[in-house]
């Protein structure tokens, strides 16, 4: 799996394809075919998943700490 597919699971762990798109600006019909696989992405657009997917995780970092602090307590 590339990188874009890998960013693309990550967001859609907690997010829908289209709400993606909306804060990308990407059309939802072109993350679709990405994360099928069917195309490969352009650079920019590349980014703004990658981009999205880094902020995504860096928000939920904390609460995945907590989760496992509270696992070992």
């Amino acid at each position: 799996m590339d990188k874009i597919q890998d960013a693309i699971q990550s967001l859609r762990r907690t997010l829908s394809q289209s709400e993606i798109a909306r804060r990308t600006g990407i059309a939802q019909h072109k993350i679709s075919r990405w994360e099928s696989g069917e195309i490969p992405a352009g650079a920019s657009d590349a980014l703004k998943l990658i981009e999205l997917a880094a902020e995504m995780d860096a928000a939920t970092a904390p609460a995945r700490g907590e989760a496992q602090e509270a696992g070992h307590a």
